[in-house]
């Protein structure tokens, strides 16, 4: 719910891994106005002619409050990426996946018809975007839901009470550890006068700087007392940490959405940043109790990112 932290980045290079390297059948929710996950994923043009023709996240969120939507209604509103390929030695395709963007005027437009309504009458809506998924809970393995980039209440809220786990994403930085009570209480708050839970799914430190300095140091160190007395979800390992790195901005920049596999956008498979990535996954579907045996992480892919770590602290 914090502005920064690479909620939108984390939630592409996810989707990205868990649908190429794992072949789980992946859905993006894109609740942020600003749409930089549904870009980095989906070409530009194609989200364009999809808002033309009424299909947005928005669309099926109006025909919930209206009485409820149909199969057929919520997979006309989905964006799909097809496969990038067949698998080469080397290089695995970006594997196909959907999405659900929005349309930023009907998003603002939806958002004041929800505030004009008195609090006891927008409650009754907060689980619009839960009754509007339900149709899909067959087509899908994992639903990612990337939130808006500031505290919005109601698509904050709505967007929780749709989730079975939460991940939360922390820069190792004083401001971003300070603020996380904050974000703890939006997650209690969300849970409020409904029989949902939210269990957690993990904390994982993003965009993460030279882990030799003090001030990583500090904020992992932070983390794990917060982590022992239960006040935030427990910590992703050190090596699925997401380092800070050129790649990552590369990987979600201008004409990513257009690469056809791993390599092309997260470069070498050898790479600290790729390895990293790979690792994330496949401790995501450790924690979702499902189990993978699609990653051909090689022993020395292995072997050189540690050596990189070693040498760079």
């Amino acid at each position: 719910m914090k502005g920064g932290v690479g909620k939108s980045a984390l939630t592409v290079f996810l989707a990205d891994f868990l649908s190429s390297q794992h072949e789980q059948r992946i859905l993006v929710v894109d609740l942020d106005p600003q749409g930089s996950t549904s870009k980095a994923l989906i070409p530009e043009a194609t989200i364009e002619k999809a808002f033309k023709q009424g299909r947005s996240v928005t669309t099926l969120l109006r025909l919930a409050c209206n009485g409820g939507v149909s199969k057929e209604e919520a997979e006309s509103c989905l964006l799909l990426r097809e496969s990038g390929g067949k698998p080469r030695k080397g290089s695995v395709p970006l594997g196909p996946l959907s999405v659900l963007a929005t349309n930023r005027d009907d998003w603002r437009k939806f958002t004041e018809e929800i505030n004009s309504l008195q609090p006891t009458e927008r409650w009754k809506f907060l689980d619009v975007l839960k009754d509007s998924l339900a149709p899909l809970a067959d087509d899908f393995d994992i639903v990612l839901i990337d939130f808006p980039g500031s505290e919005i209440f109601y698509w904050t809220t709505m967007g929780l009470r749709a989730t079975d786990r939460w991940l939360l994403p922390e820069i190792p930085d004083f401001l971003s550890v300070s603020d996380i009570e904050s974000v703890v209480e939006q997650v209690q708050e969300a849970q409020k006068n409904s029989t949902h839970t939210i269990l957690p799914l993990g904390t994982l430190l993003n965009i993460c700087p030279n882990r030799s300095s003090g001030t990583y140091s500090k904020a992992r160190a932070a983390l794990i007392r917060l982590q022992d007395l239960n006040a935030i979800p427990p910590l992703f390992s050190k090596d699925s940490e997401v380092l800070h790195r050129p790649e990552a901005q590369k990987a979600t920049d201008w004409g990513s959405e257009a690469s056809k596999t791993l390599v092309a956008r997260y470069g070498p498979a050898t790479k600290p940043f790729h390895v990293g990535l790979r690792k994330l996954a496949k401790e995501v579907l450790e924690r979702l109790g499902k189990s993978s045996d699609k990653d051909r992480l090689s022993v020395v892919a292995n072997i050189r990112r540690k050596l990189r770590d070693y040498w760079r602290s």
